[in-house]
């Protein structure tokens, strides 16, 4: 009998390292549409998010078990560097070659981060090509990391047994998550505006069609809007982030939601005053290219309220993502996910491996 050598069509796992909770999802090209093979997530104790070791070993023990437990094809993935572990910088360099572009990065980054250009691990995307003052010069979004921090992140899955073909970060992950849906010429000139509304931090994402031209890390989130609500209704913050769950759903009292959200009125409106500062700044590098929507995601976008008070504000059209949209269900004992409703704050780890797929 012959032997027969089948190939895998599954995508690598995207690892989502995020603040309160590790996501794992793999996909793979069906014969008609994208299909789940596993997805598993689990929340990340207050306990275990810091100091950094306790938080290592906490993911690689979890992770581990995940993979142990699920139906994942292989140990091929892709990490994202958590949000609270990278510095993203615009930066305005003269035109030239890409060659030049390290160097010069380095050096204009040496006296805005944290740490010295030498111990950091420094990518950068070119957002495009600018004229300012009467000169071409080239718009820069420079991503870094502490290299220590990223060593143990692959340390970390070494530990777990993966095989890590990539790193990437969260802003690229969203732009790869939703850029399938942006195939035709058409969207490569329609600028969306990405909010990823996460537990610590909110990442601000500007893309066009597939291509990312802005990125920023906002240090605000769910944390400090559960912190508003604690404070004004004297309860813990876990009680507060409970309440603001219970009051998602159809049932909800008027007087309540309208009590909770009235808490709520302080951040929002700072946070959206950070998300216009973003708008203006995009809009004096790309004039011509307006922002037409916002898309929400990440785990605080499951509350729409929210994200219609910020697109009030913003006076975008505004959609939920749904990062599964066309993407079959696999066997829902190895699929932890309602795929009734969106799950917004899975974009990351899907794009994760999204993005490492060759081209169709």
């Amino acid at each position: 009998m012959p032997l027969r050598i089948v190939r895998t069509r599954a995508l690598p796992i995207g690892v989502d390292l995020g603040s309160s909770a590790v996501k794992l999802v793999q996909l793979r090209r069906g014969p008609e549409a994208m299909e789940i093979v596993a997805a598993a997530a689990r929340p990340v104790p207050a306990s275990s998010r810091r100091p950094v070791r306790a938080r290592l070993d906490f993911l690689a023990k979890t992770i581990r078990q995940i993979v142990k437990d699920g139906a994942f094809a292989g140990r091929r993935c892709v990490l994202s560097i958590p949000a609270d572990d990278t510095f993203v910088q615009h930066v305005k360099l003269p035109a030239g070659g890409d060659e030049d572009i390290p160097a010069a990065l380095a050096e204009e980054l040496r006296p805005k981060l944290p740490y010295p250009p030498e111990q950091a691990v420094i990518r950068h995307v070119v957002a495009g090509q600018i004229h300012g003052d009467g000169q071409a010069r080239r718009e820069v979004i420079a991503v870094c990391a502490p290299r220590e921090r990223l060593e143990g992140y692959l340390a970390m899955a070494r530990r777990c047994k993966l095989d890590v073909i990539a790193v990437n970060i969260e802003p690229c992950a969203i732009v790869e998550c939703f850029g399938r849906l942006f195939r035709r010429a058409a969207d490569a000139q329609r600028a969306a505006l990405f909010v990823d509304l996460g537990s610590r931090s909110t990442q601000v994402v500007l893309a066009h069609g597939s291509r990312i031209v802005f990125a920023r890390n906002l240090p605000a989130g769910g944390d400090q809007l559960n912190e508003a609500v604690a404070r004004g209704l004297e309860i813990s913050p876990e009680d507060a982030a409970r309440r603001r769950q219970a009051l998602q759903g159809e049932g909800a009292e008027a007087a309540d939601v309208d009590r909770v959200y009235g808490l709520l009125d302080a951040p929002v409106a700072a946070l959206a005053e950070e998300l216009t500062q973003c708008l203006r700044y995009y809009e004096s590098v790309f004039p011509n290219q307006r922002v037409e929507r916002a898309i929400f995601v990440g785990g605080q976008a499951h509350d729409r309220r929210l994200c219609q008070a910020i697109a009030q504000r913003l006076n975008l059209a505004a959609q939920v993502g749904d990062p599964l949209a066309g993407v079959r269900s696999g066997n829902p004992k190895h699929v932890e996910l309602d795929r009734r409703t969106p799950q917004p704050d899975w974009a990351v780890a899907v794009g994760l491996g999204l993005g490492a797929q060759p081209a169709a």
